[in-house]
């Protein structure tokens, strides 16, 4: 669809072909540079493809959601236990994504309730990145490195494989307690993504 565009735009007809005067990425490019601002057919795609992401880390209840947590759990799964798999095959176009440098998955944050269905350490549910990165001395010596928010909220301390000791530990030990403090969980069920402010990415979309 992408190439019958560009030969439309072209003025190229049957076998005939015409002079390409424009680069079809310029094209594409928004009216803000001087260009078409042409919508992108592949961006548009793939902004589809990420909202049913977006659904499935939301948890929106729905019957789809339901029947992927069921058969791919519920992490974004790396590989299937299915020859064919087209969440997987969505899964893996999300990556490459992240490859080029959009990494749109990380734009995302949890909205904590009972904090039950939540990585402390792994995911972003506090701040704009996660515990692990903010402070990755005291994650080293956490034996449970899958808890729950509800779990280490109630103790830091308590599942590290040995006592904090003085220096850097210490002190990232005490700005994770301060980090974290004041987070009140209710009886709610962790849901709802939001999303944090985005940088804007430059992004050059090739020809299909």
């Amino acid at each position: 669809m992408e190439s019958l565009r560009r030969n439309f735009f072209n003025g190229s007809q049957c076998n005939k072909r015409k002079i390409t005067w424009i680069k079809w990425t310029m094209t594409l490019a928004s009216k803000k540079n001087g260009e078409l601002g042409i919508s992108s057919l592949y961006a548009l795609n793939r902004a589809l493809l990420f909202k049913w992401v977006w659904r499935f880390i939301s948890r929106d209840n729905s019957l789809w959601c339901r029947l992927i947590l069921s058969m791919h759990g519920s992490k974004l799964p790396s590989s299937s236990p299915f020859r064919y798999s087209t969440w997987l095959s969505i899964i893996r176009e999300i990556h490459s994504l992240k490859d080029r440098g959009v990494d749109l998955v990380s734009h995302c944050r949890i909205h904590v309730g009972n904090g039950l269905r939540t990585n402390f350490w792994k995911e972003v549910w506090i701040g704009d990145n996660p515990l692990c990165v903010l402070f990755p001395r005291i994650f080293a010596l956490e034996t449970n490195k899958d808890s729950s928010v509800a779990v280490k909220l109630s103790s830091v301390t308590s599942s590290l494989r040995r006592p904090v000791r003085g220096g850097s530990e210490s002190s990232q030990l005490s700005l994770l307690q301060e980090y974290i403090e004041g987070t009140i969980l209710s009886s709610l069920e962790d849901s709802g993504f939001g999303i944090l402010k985005m940088r804007k990415v430059s992004f050059e979309f090739k020809d299909v």
